[in-house]
């Protein structure tokens, strides 16, 4: 047993703890440098002052504890930091809140997909790290643990004046407390404008016989899950993972600038068929309440019979609540349909189609019809029957795999509906729910988290058969919430003054705005090539050039402060009058 003189006298539990946990954290960065290493000495000790901070914390807390309970917090955080590791190294960010809401039994593949040595290797050695360090700590001398203390003050009061770190370089209970706190949305403001800012432009040669052109046909449109642009050939994609969307949009209105307004599948909803965009922070049953119409509703209103058909579950994330007043007459998805193939997210593709061309064989031939085939071909974990043209080695290729998986099933549905109707009876819409990352930026993977263009950018396309054949290009801006409007001016129909949105046939050049609210409270504004990207939570601005810069890699917003400072305040703007709208239903 140590005597007091000889430098090891006995500590409190809390101090040693706390030195093993600042160990815990710091083995917990070190597995996630594959995803998101600092790039300097400032990055590395604003990522490692969370982690100062968090230990200080735990020792002040725990200092009269009871052993149990130091030992208790030890424990769970522990466990917390382990389970961050894999986290962050699959999705780009640890443990927030807002990855609660994804905890759904249609999720069960997709988390099974990380339960391999590979996805797990990296928790349990900081669960290893957790059960050696507390024995190696409290070997130290006293002396070494109140240098060590002092150092974790001071690095935690410095982390206060250094740049914030990104998702997948925080502290675990740092981001976690930070998500469970109110966000700083922007509060609406001023008078009700039109925030896009619709001013005119030249028309795109090609447009000006296209508004009216589809008047009286049967509407087909498909929502591609989890389609980013950069994989598809009519973007420029090599390989291309969806050979025959691509062939299609040579004979269509092909729109090369479409984002997503919200880069998540279910309230995105909300932008597609309603022209409305969606709320940060807003429960799925407020926007449930939504009183716009929607597509199938105006159509309906018309004599058109309405379907949709999704090769997932209405359950999921609330999407029964969100479709529940689309105005789509049948509503069916894997749960009716059933299917030869089923996994815990939906059903094979083939059932699907299969289900939605036997409704179409019930639509008597004389009435035109709505409908919507939602795949989740292309949802992680990528899952794709065997065949095509790509290996399933890499995730990227699974990926383009699962794409191409969609598009055969497109095609399918295509050929399927040419061969009941006259293809000069039918249009043809394809637009991508939102995009995917693999790791362009920093911690960004999936779609959720952030608002770059691997997040948002999205195919869209209007085919018009007989009439857009020699394809047309529409190079301005585009957004979800222009999908309605386009489509009722393609048929002819009036547009509906509560949508958000404008047809993309009229000559008009506007902004584009998105957002997302399951991390960071970021929102993205698109002005021809000029892109912002705000972080309402910090006030952090990125101004991106997509013209020079596509990737976005070099931020330019220190060499055009005016454009900064004027986008952010139209984004503050937009995202204020969003919440305030749906806040209103």
């Amino acid at each position: 047993m140590p005597r007091p003189h000889d430098g090891h006298a006995v500590l409190r539990p809390s101090l040693g703890l706390a030195s093993a946990l600042f160990a815990v954290h710091v083995a917990a960065k070190l597995v996630a440098l594959p995803v998101a290493a600092p790039a300097s000495v400032p990055a590395w000790l604003s990522a490692l002052a969370g982690d100062a901070a968090v230990s200080v914390l735990f020792a002040a807390v725990t200092w009269r504890a009871p052993r149990v309970v130091a030992w208790i917090g030890y424990v769970l955080l522990v466990g917390l930091a382990a389970l961050n590791a894999t986290l962050v190294r699959a999705l780009g960010t640890p443990l927030v809140v807002s990855m609660l809401r994804g905890v759904d039994e249609a999720m069960q593949d997709s988390a099974a997909h990380y339960m391999s040595l590979g996805h797990i290797g990296p928790a349990l050695g900081v669960l290893a790290v957790g059960l050696v360090a507390p024995g190696r700590t409290r070997r130290w001398p006293r002396r070494a643990h109140h240098v060590l203390a002092a150092a974790a003050v001071g690095l935690a009061v410095l982390g206060a004046f250094l740049p914030a770190a990104v998702p997948a370089q925080r502290n675990g209970v740092v981001a976690l407390l930070r998500s469970a706190l109110p966000r700083a949305w922007a509060k609406d403001s001023g008078p009700p404008t039109d925030l896009r800012t619709p001013r005119p432009a030249a028309r795109e040669p090609g447009l000006e016989h296209l508004p009216g052109s589809a008047r009286g046909r049967s509407v087909v449109v498909v929502v591609l899950e989890s389609a980013a642009a950069r994989f598809v050939g009519a973007y420029g994609a090599t390989p291309d993972a969806m050979p025959f969307v691509s062939d299609t949009a040579r004979r269509s209105l092909l729109c090369t600038r479409a984002w997503a307004v919200y880069p998540e599948s279910i309230k995105g909803q909300l932008a597609l068929w309603h022209s409305t965009a969606p709320a940060p922070d807003v429960d799925v049953e407020q926007h449930a309440r939504i009183p716009v119409p929607g597509l199938a509703t105006l159509l309906a209103g018309t004599g058109y019979a309405t379907g949709l058909f999704h090769a997932g579950r209405f359950r999921f994330l609330g999407m029964d609540a969100v479709l529940r007043h689309s105005g789509f007459a049948v509503q069916t998805d894997a749960a009716t349909i059933g299917g030869d193939r089923e996994s815990s997210f939906g059903v094979d593709e083939e059932s699907t189609v299969a289900a939605l061309l036997r409704w179409v064989d019930s639509v008597p031939p004389a009435q035109p019809f709505l409908a919507a085939y939602l795949p989740v071909a292309g949802h992680h974990p990528y899952a794709s029957p065997p065949g095509g043209p790509f290996p399933r080695d890499n995730v990227r290729d699974c990926y383009r795999a699962a794409l191409h998986y969609a598009d055969r099933a497109v095609r399918t549905l295509w050929e399927g509906l040419c061969a009941r109707r006259d293809p000069h009876t039918l249009a043809l819409c394809v637009v991508g729910d939102h995009g995917q990352a693999f790791g362009e930026h920093d911690g960004n993977f999936g779609h959720t988290f952030a608002v770059y263009e691997e997040n948002l950018h999205v195919p869209l396309l209007f085919c018009v058969p007989g009439v857009s054949d020699r394809g047309v290009v529409c190079a301005r801006v585009a957004s979800h919430l222009d999908v309605a409007p386009t489509l009722l001016d393609l048929l002819g129909q009036p547009a509906c003054p509560d949508h958000q949105g404008a047809s993309l046939l009229e000559p008009l050049a506007r902004r584009a705005f998105a957002f997302t609210d399951w991390g960071d409270p970021l929102v993205a504004m698109r002005d021809g090539d000029w892109k912002l990207v705000l972080d309402l939570g910090s006030g952090s601005a990125a101004l991106f050039d997509l013209g020079q810069d596509p990737s976005e890699q070099h931020d330019v917003n220190q060499q055009a402060p005016a454009r900064t400072a004027a986008a952010a305040a139209a984004a503050r703007a937009w995202i204020g009058r969003v919440r305030a709208t749906v806040a209103g239903w």
